[in-house]
């Protein structure tokens, strides 16, 4: 009996200790979210604010929530390029336009390249298929240094260079953190689905596309929606690769560093900053859940 009381003060010791834990990391991770989302709702008030009362008081609550320094900032944002004929002007909506295009042909690109090579090294047992996966993990190990003036070079060369398909072949590569991801998705994939289809008749294609990828479609969507973020807010390669095409993140970058009279507001640039990221934020909302979906795969059922 006097075991049996031991073991009940046990388990509730136990108990207790687990919800102090549990209370614990409950205020450290609310703490660590509202340590991100403050400056970002602060960046959203300031935005509604007017130059002289953000000036006097830099953490109010705006007096009112007009859009004029969003209209000020898509109306004076822009970015001069030089051509043959002199200097023009590329404005919001075609910066906008721009980013569109480069954003959805890398991350095509680069999301179905490390898939569809990460699928014929987890599923095909070929010897190359080891140096491919050893070339992936070296890379990413060694840096590269100083090969930003021969890429630019040899993508003169082949025509890529200021080209937006040419830029998204130049990111179709399977080297990097989505090869892996790719390929530890296949690899926990069951051999039985492909031995069943294959029974049945079916050819190499029609497994990788209407059995494998189908199943894996929430790790190809969760790695699509992170390359659209990545290429979106991306502002170096179109600065250095499209100097005739800048995107709407250049065009930010470009509009923090001009001095006219009013850009120099801080209340504008950072609607700006706002402006720029409202598709992120929509596109977020939108694949959340593919975002945060279950990467692991389940078994054969029945």
């Amino acid at each position: 009996m006097a075991k049996l009381k031991e073991l009940v003060i046990e388990k509730k010791k136990r108990q207790i200790g687990r919800h102090i834990f549990l209370t614990i990391g409950l205020i450290l991770l609310t703490a660590y979210s509202i340590s991100f989302l403050m400056p970002l709702v602060w960046a959203l008030l300031t935005s509604f604010k007017q130059e002289i009362e953000f000036m006097l008081d830099k953490f109010s609550i705006p007096s009112n929530f007009d859009l004029a320094n969003y209209y000020t900032a898509f109306r004076t944002m822009r970015v001069p390029i030089s051509l043959e004929g002199g200097t023009v002007y590329v404005y919001t909506w075609e910066m906008i336009y721009n980013s569109v295009v480069y954003t959805a042909l890398c991350t095509i690109t680069h999301t179905l390249t490390p898939c569809i090579t990460a699928y014929a090294v987890a599923r095909f047992n070929f010897k190359f298929g080891k140096v491919i996966y050893s070339i992936v993990i070296v890379t990413m190990i060694l840096p590269v240094i100083g090969n930003l003036a021969s890429e630019i070079q040899v993508s003169k060369f082949l025509g890529l260079y200021d080209s937006m398909f040419g830029l998204a072949i130049m990111k179709g590569h399977f080297l990097g953190i989505n090869f892996l991801i790719f390929y530890a998705a296949f690899k926990s994939i069951p051999k039985d689905y492909s031995e069943a289809a294959q029974i049945d008749g079916a050819s190499q294609w029609k497994i990788m596309t209407q059995i494998m990828l189908p199943i894996v479609k929430t790790t190809i969507s969760a790695v699509a929606l992170l390359s659209f973020i990545t290429y979106w807010n991306d502002y170096t390669t179109p600065m250095i690769y499209l100097p005739s095409r800048p995107t709407i993140a250049y065009g930010l970058y470009y509009f923090n560093q001009t001095t006219t009279n009013e850009a120099n507001f801080v209340t504008v640039r950072i609607a700006a900053s706002m402006l720029v990221s409202v598709p992120i934020l929509l596109v977020f909302m939108l694949f959340k859940d593919k975002l945060m979906g279950n990467f692991a795969v389940g078994g054969i059922k029945g």
